[in-house]
């Protein structure tokens, strides 16, 4: 179908009233439609309305809490959140006015969330970092689907880490937002659908031999971005995202896109840094000497370069969030 052409505020709008009418309280349904539209508009359809429907259905079955009321409580240069089986993006912005205040204070200062879920894309959640003039990282564990080369079993998620760089105006100069596989696995999913191949490189079957299908890479396991040295990155966050904060390992989380098990308990990990505190007065001019070197290399750094208007998202998917605003899961419209 051809793609349909909307704007950041319908797409908000449809998430919203279909989030809310499944469960979710406002404040927190907000937060997550926000989240889904950016990410149509920044072209990152894997982490957009693909997840509206689920996020809906798992509402409906109880394995996210819409109307969970996130605990900060902080300590030192600490914050740690709840999220209490609630959604990840709602618990997130609770904790971050206090991250941001304490890296002001003493220069540098982390948050844990626990007993989390699905937080989408990780940029969403250090752009706020970076606009307060502050390095932002993030890292977040997922329920296991990647594993290193060779290996049987998956044994950890796609884990994406996240930075953000501040220029002088606040606006990051600087945007990364990456997975740890060499491959999302919404993308794997989509492309099973579709029954189109995979490279070579993104998955292996349950025997640890390499693949192109993607349905029997989504039995075996996804293979990191990188090799064993990808997935040494990818145990770190690993240990951030999930030991450090309590939550759920990867392979102890149920599935983000299906309706087995409870409530994932996944955790994320984020960290700000005041450049100010450390960089003698320096940061601008070293990050303006950044920029212009890779200028002359002929490449740019990666980074937010805007909202795109209007936004052009799939036919199917705006049809299928159309109608969860209008009815709930199972039940036709009025």
């Amino acid at each position: 179908m051809t793609p349909v052409e909307t704007s950041w505020e319908e797409i908000e709008a449809v998430c919203l009233e279909a989030l809310t009418l499944h469960g979710a309280a406002a404040e927190n349904a907000r937060a997550v439609a926000g989240a889904i539209a950016t990410a149509e508009a920044d072209g990152n359809r894997v982490c957009g309305l693909y997840y509206l429907p689920i996020f809906c259905r798992h509402l409906a079955i109880g394995k996210v809490d819409g109307e969970a009321v996130p605990a900060v409580t902080t300590r030192g240069v600490t914050v740690t959140v709840d999220a209490r089986s609630g959604f990840a993006h709602p618990a997130i912005a609770a904790g971050t006015p206090a991250l941001i205040d304490l890296a002001r204070q003493a220069g540098l200062a982390a948050m844990a969330v626990r007993n989390s879920y699905n937080c989408l894309a990780l940029g969403h959640h250090v752009r706020p970092l970076a606009d307060a003039c502050l390095i932002g990282i993030c890292v977040s564990n997922a329920p296991a689907s990647v594993a290193p080369p060779g290996a049987t079993r998956a044994l950890f998620g796609t884990n994406p880490l996240a930075f953000a760089v501040p220029s002088k105006e606040g606006a990051p100069t600087i945007m990364v937002d990456q997975s740890m596989s060499a491959v999302t696995k919404t993308e794997m999913i989509l492309r099973r659908d579709r029954g189109e191949a995979i490279p070579i490189g993104w998955a292996q079957d349950g025997n640890g031999q390499p693949t192109t299908d993607a349905a029997t890479g989504l039995e075996g396991s996804l293979l990191p971005a990188g090799g064993r040295k990808g997935a040494n990155i990818a145990l770190l966050v690993e240990v951030l995202a999930a030991a450090l904060t309590g939550s759920a390992l990867s392979t102890e989380a149920s599935a983000f896109g299906n309706e087995e098990g409870g409530p994932p308990h996944v955790g994320q990990f984020l960290i700000a840094i005041d450049p100010d505190h450390f960089a003698a007065g320096h940061f601008s001019e070293a990050m303006d000497n950044l920029v212009a070197s890779h200028g002359a290399a002929g490449v740019r750094l990666p980074g937010h370069f805007g909202r795109k208007q209007p936004v052009c998202v799939d036919a199917d998917l705006w049809k299928r969030a159309v109608l969860l605003s209008q009815s709930k899961v199972g039940q036709k419209p009025g």
